[in-house]
């Protein structure tokens, strides 16, 4: 429905008359626009204005070429010409709005494919690389033309003398170099020196230009620092830090962009490695799991390798030192002092206690450094933006996305936050997805909510959601009452997420172009251009001068020392590696992660015995995989007090594991569903045809065996496929080579247990112990793993978990007997009649008793006294005699 309602929107909102008459074109028409642009009108037919037809929800015009301005003199289009067009508002707006901008940039959709919901479009332009010398003395004069609409010339003499200038400067710094999609060289285009006034109207024409953000209405409030005279790291480093200080003002935040030198012709430019100046660490752990913000896990490996020394103890909220990188120059690291190191702690005012034990905080500002602007032509590669937060992005996004830091579950668990019934869980994945997201979503909004108090209470400057909705929503109307079309915007960015609550969420049909200049992405990635810069910096060993005024590091380029793990000592002691390859005479360190890829199945010489445990789960709904991330908490907890064991964080359908890898230092654990009749679902069926003879290279038999526990996941009301697909899967392990623990197969009942926290604990007494023991290489283990266990005692074992299925059974009917003794039946849909062969909706009074969602009721009607007579006669024994159910 949304999608709908928009796309009438998105017709209302182009042009200002109130009706949209009729539009006929019978055949495909080209109006010539000052020299090469051309408009394309497609052929349509005859539509009513409140009944458009789909493919017209976007206006039917052929974008122009990328980089490539449209001249105008006088009207945007010749007078006379195809007066139809006028007709058509959507039309009539893009005309408006290519009249405005010079210069359009590609959005990367067409008529067949959008990209409007990407993160990152295809062929979105970027920083970073030459561009033909064509392109940028368009790009430039677009530039200027600008300006000179907007009265920043006060002359057409002084415009063309501008013009004259620039362009002569552009061939001036031209040279031989490649291009993007040209495989041979060509001329590329110069740079040309703006003026601090035409660049500080560039950056603020830019941020108005941003389709993808909602704090544009301040743009003409943007502050320019010209830094375009720093050309070394260390002195980034520093005024950067400076000057960024300034900016924060106390709280009051300053909007600036710190503009850097612009990159030259074959080169990278100046680069920031951060994401943000204020970012916090993402420690990767041995066992998987991330402590701190799991965005930062690769560039905190990098700031480490480049020498930085973390906060001992390490915690979630250590932030990175700035890193930055000259052109033709080495990176150098500067930690962030105060104020701006100082952190905003998340308080709520009506749940004090329970928000200072979850210890939330955040930065003060954000201040994105790995953005660039594109303007007149001129690339600024290193370009770093502060403003404010909005709330929604720390509430709603860094805080609560399940790949950042991942709060609400905690924050729900804090307020207490009960289901719709009133009742309390002890976990949210225990609940229907309904209720979940019901719990969540308040969860969320006390969230954001304490997000803006803290905020407030700490003088810090930060927007609301619907403010700034709001706010967007009037700037974007005024300039199109003045303008005549409203400003580029991607609603899939630029809504915030509270949905329809906020005005801008109803402007799904707003225009999505992209007019230059430009904010932009750069064609690198810093961390990866470092790595390719490297050796000729080494090679060069080049002198360093070191600067006072603040704590730098830089990395040093001298000969290392390599020890015995080829790591130095005090970076082994930060990353403990227990895992070695020997590589001729050189030790390299390897992440035991990926130790079935690497290291051979004969045990290091002298080394520990190495218990690696993952979690895989096979479902055709969600209860077994909710149990394995149950599994995966408790697993977790035991690996901090047993040593030698450690446990993959990512819980993954059985299908996904590699069995050719598997040594004897792997324990699988699996939890399986059964679907149809007792068949192995899908996500763990391809463990079934591995199995019967697969060749799939990964699904060989592995050369060691391995060791494994799996918990079915059946139900005893369903005794003829309880646990089949458990049972088939076991099979296959057996096939593999596998070597049970504790008893190999645990027969769980949702008969009985109708929670994931229910169902796990039974097994999790059976299966520590038994961990416990194989970390130890306990004698106790290797008695378990004896012949008689493997071979014939497992079929005894089997025969025990049929018995025990049918215990369960009885127990549990002499259970819902007596829940359901006083039960009374309240209506019967359709009424009862005989020869029914449909269903009957039941409908029972069960009184003060409760009852899980999905939960069944098990109906044994009364047997015909014919039958049962029948019965006793061919069983030999009289009525009243008991007979064991074997």
């Amino acid at each position: 429905m949304r999608d709908t309602t928009r796309a009438g929107e998105a017709m209302e909102s182009f042009g200002d008359s109130k009706e949209l008459p009729l539009v006929t074109v019978e055949e495909i028409r080209s109006i010539r626009l000052s020299g090469k642009t051309r408009l394309i009108i497609q052929k349509v037919n005859h539509f009513p204005r409140d009944n458009p037809p789909a493919e017209l929800d976007t206006p039917p015009i052929s974008p122009a070429t990328p980089g490539e301005p449209t001249r105008r003199s006088g009207n945007a289009v010749e007078k006379g010409e195809h007066k139809a067009l006028s007709r058509c508002p959507v039309a009539g707006e893009f005309q408006q709005a290519r009249a405005h901008h010079p210069i359009l940039a590609s959005t990367g959709c067409s008529k067949d494919f959008c990209q409007a919901g990407r993160a990152v479009h295809t062929d979105e332009p970027r920083i970073g690389e030459n561009r033909a010398i064509e392109t940028v003395e368009k790009e430039a004069e677009g530039f200027l033309r600008e300006l000179l609409q907007e009265g920043f010339f006060e002359t057409e003499e002084a415009f063309t003398n501008r013009l004259v200038d620039v362009l002569g400067e552009i061939r001036d710094g031209a040279r031989e170099g490649a291009t993007r999609g040209s495989r041979h060289d060509g001329t590329v285009g110069g740079n040309w020196l703006q003026t601090p006034a035409e660049l500080e109207f560039g950056i603020r024409r830019s941020w108005r230009n941003a389709r993808k953000c909602i704090m544009r209405s301040h743009c003409e409030e943007l502050k320019l620092c010209d830094l375009r005279n720093i050309t070394s790291s260390a002195e980034m480093a520093s005024e950067l830090v400076q000057k960024m200080a300034d900016a924060f003002n106390g709280g009051n935040v300053l909007p600036t962009v710190f503009v850097f030198p612009p990159r030259e012709i074959n080169s990278r430019g100046p680069m920031i490695w951060n994401h943000q100046l204020l970012e916090f660490a993402g420690y990767e752990m041995e066992d998987g799991s991330v402590l701190g913000d799991p965005a930062s896990i690769a560039l905190t490996k990098a700031i480490l390798e480049l020498g930085w020394e973390p906060p001992s103890p390490k915690g979630k909220w250590d932030l990175l030192p700035l890193v930055v990188m000259a052109d033709n120059d080495v990176p150098v690291m500067i930690e962030i002092p105060p104020p701006l190191s100082n952190l905003v702690h998340i308080r709520h005012p009506r749940y004090t206690d329970q928000f200072a034990k979850l210890d939330l905080k955040w930065v003060a500002f954000p201040a994105l450094t790995r953005l660039g602007f594109d303007i007149g032509g001129v690339q600024y590669t290193a370009a770093p933006f502060a403003g404010w937060f909005m709330d929604a992005e720390i509430g709603v996004r860094d805080l609560a996305d399940t790949f950042r830091y991942n709060v609400l579950p905690d924050v729900a668990k804090a307020f207490g936050l009960r289901a719709g019934d009133g009742n309390e869980t002890e976990s949210l994945e225990d609940l229907p997805e309904y209720e979940r997201l019901s719990i969540l979503s308040r969860a969320q909004t006390e969230l954001t909510y304490a997000v803006y108090w803290s905020y407030q209470q700490a003088k810090v400057s930060m927007s609301d959601s619907l403010t700034a909705s709001m706010k967007w929503c009037r700037y974007d109307d005024e300039f199109k009452a003045k303008n005549g079309f409203r400003l580029p915007a991607d609603p899939y960015w630029l809504a915030p997420p509270q949905g329809s609550i906020v005005p801008v969420w109803h402007r799904g049909g707003a225009p999505c172009y992209q007019p230059k200049p430009m904010i932009s992405k750069h064609v690198q990635d810093p961390l990866k251009a470092w790595e390719r810069e490297r050796p000729i910096f080494y090679s060069a060993n080049k002198p360093f001068k070191a600067i006072s005024s603040m704590p730098l590091t830089r990395p040093t380029f001298q000969e290392k020392s390599m020890t015995v793990d080829g790591v130095s000592p005090a970076w082994d002691k930060q990353h403990k590696r227990e895992v070695v390859e020997t590589l001729g005479q050189l030790q390299i360190p390897t992440p035991f992660k990926a130790l079935h890829k690497h290291v051979s199945n004969k045990r290091i010489s002298g080394s520990p015995c190495r218990l690696s445990v993952s979690v895989y789960f096979c479902s055709a709904g969600t209860f077994a995989e909710k149990i394995a991330a149950k599994l995966s908490i408790r697993l977790r907890e035991l690996a901090k007090s047993v040593s030698n064991v450690s446990v993959c964080s990512t819980i993954r359908p059985l299908n996904q594991l590699q069995a050719s890898g598997l040594t004897t230092d792997h324990l699988v654990l699996v939890i399986a569903s059964s679907t149809g009749q007792g068949e192995v679902p899908l996500n763990g069926a391809r463990f079934i045809k591995a199995s019967n003879g697969s060749r799939d290279e990964d699904m060989r038999i592995p050369e060691t065996s391995f060791r494994y526990a799996i918990y079915g996941n059946g139900d005893s009301r369903y005794s003829a496929t309880y646990n089949g697909a458990a049972t088939t899967i076991e099979r296959s392990f057996r096939h593999f080579g596998g070597l049970a623990i504790a008893g190999g197969l645990f027969q769980g009942d949702t008969a009985i247990s109708t929670t994931a926290l229910q169902a796990v604990s039974p097994w999790w007494a059976k299966l520590q112990p038994a961990i416990q023991d194989l970390a130890t290489d306990s004698p106790k283990l290797k008695r378990a793993y004896s012949d008689e266990t493997h071979g014939n005692g497992h079929s005894a074992e089997l025969a025990n978990f049929q018995t025990e299925a049918k215990s369960r059974f009885r127990v549990r009917s002499q259970q819902l007997l007596g829940d359901f003794e006083n039960a009374s039946v309240v209506d019967i849909s359709p009424p009862v009649r005989e020869n029914h062969q449909g269903s009957y909706r039941v409908t029972m009074n069960i009184g003060d008793k409760t009852y899980e969602d999905l939960g069944c009721i098990q109906v044994l009607p009364n047997n015909a006294p014919a039958k049962v007579r029948r019965a006793v006669r061919a069983l030999g024994v009289n009525g009243s005699d008991r007979i064991a159910l074997e």
